[in-house]
């Protein structure tokens, strides 16, 4: 997790804020803390950064005579809020840097600050830039965040405000999207805080429910941590405005977004979740293992501990994904390719042509212990999203 947080200030035409001008902002804006020029650097040419001081720490701002590279998924993503977003961005010529450059003294008393108290100055320091520069036409935080100048100019009043007053909207998006008939949504920008992004797929909701759940539990995540938070394997019982029980877990994304934590519907009242065999019939069929294990009691592809319960809607298809059947065979396959377990199907054989089951369940138990941790191992990492049964379907807006 980075520990260092950059801003990028877009801007209509090259320039730098005047330093006085910045400063008086800042010390209006943020009375509780020093502000003061840097005597640390001063600038010799005109591309050098401007160094500005924050108490103990030193804050610098780069001026680049050029636009960022345009990134349609980041601007796309601010227009659910800012719909003229795309425009703005469109019409910057110039952009700045801002970034905390650590303590402003070489002092071994003075620490580095934290990513959260990083967030917090760099936030004060957008700011005032805004309220002291003209032409303004946009903010991006962390490279994937875009916002308003405005809401710059109202939300980072409170940056060093406590829980629940701190401007999270400006750090994170809230991206809504539909799975089947569901409204779900996912943060772009938590992870920072917490190490992963929120994933909020719960049934029965509309966008604006969805969207305030979300942000109410991303301001709680920032102010209070990952571990104060809802664990994972935790369940919140039906309450007045969700008719049904939420399931949290701590998994991969299927959205390919990284580690999330995940809610979603743990009752399916819709009949929208189906029933798939881990190991399917195919398999069970031609595989050596699985047939000397079925001939003795010790292997059914239709028990519980082979199926996972899905949701088709997740899924572009119902169509297994080869590599992951491909994988379950090996896995089998290893299982059996030693001259311990030739023994063993030989003795297990003569037990069954004698008559003997007993003996020939006994014989093979181990290796139909190896098989249950394999269904195991393979249904915690089809829930966990660490592999897929099926292609997961592309995102599509509500």
């Amino acid at each position: 997790m980075t520990t260092i947080p950059v801003a990028y200030i877009l801007l209509d035409d090259a320039r730098l804020p005047d330093e006085e001008a910045l400063i008086r902002a800042l010390r209006v804006r943020h009375p509780e803390l020093q502000w003061s020029r840097s005597t640390i650097a001063s600038r010799a040419d005109a591309g050098d950064p401007m160094f500005i001081r924050a108490g103990d720490q030193l804050m610098a701002i780069l001026m680049i005579p050029a636009p960022m590279p345009f990134d349609q998924q980041l601007w796309q993503r601010a227009s659910w809020l800012w719909p003229e977003s795309v425009d703005a961005a469109g019409r910057h010529r110039a952009h700045l840097i801002v970034s905390p450059m650590g303590p402003a003294e070489s002092n071994a008393e003075l620490k580095a600050l934290g990513f959260a108290e990083n967030t917090r100055l760099a936030t004060a320091f957008v700011g005032a830039v805004v309220a002291a520069l003209a032409g303004v036409v946009a903010v991006v935080w962390r490279g994937n965040v875009g916002r308003s100048p405005e809401m710059w100019l109202e939300q980072s009043r409170s940056a060093f405000a406590p829980y629940p007053d701190q401007p999270f909207a400006l750090w994170m998006e809230i991206v809504p999207y539909r799975s089947g008939k569901t409204i779900g949504a996912y943060t772009v920008g938590l992870s920072a805080f917490t190490g992963r992004e929120i994933e909020f797929e719960v049934d029965g909701l509309d966008q604006h429910t969805v969207t305030a759940r979300v942000a109410q539990l991303s301001a709680y995540l920032i102010g209070n941590g990952l571990d104060d938070g809802p664990k994972s394997g935790e369940v919140f019982e039906a309450d007045s405005e969700i008719d049904h029980r939420v399931a949290v877990l701590h998994r991969n994304s299927r959205f390919n977004i990284g580690p999330v934590i995940s809610f979603s519907s743990l009752d399916d009242r819709s009949g929208r979740i189906r029933t798939y065999p881990i190991i399917p019939a195919a398999i069970a069929r031609n595989h050596p293992l699985l047939v000397m294990l079925g001939k003795v009691g010790l292997f059914d592809p239709a028990q519980a501990k082979n199926q996972i319960r899905l949701r088709p809607d997740h899924y572009e298809s119902e169509v297994r994904i080869e590599s992951f059947d491909q994988g379950l065979s090996q896995a089998l396959s290893g299982m059996i390719a030693t001259d311990v377990y030739a023994e063993a199907d030989t003795n297990a054989r003569r037990a069954l042509e004698s008559g003997d089951m007993a003996s020939a369940r006994s014989i093979l138990q181990p290796w139909a212990e190896e098989v249950g941790l394999l269904q195991g191992a393979a249904k915690l990492a089809l829930t966990l999203c660490d592999v897929f049964l099926f292609m997961p379907s592309p995102l599509r807006s509500p």
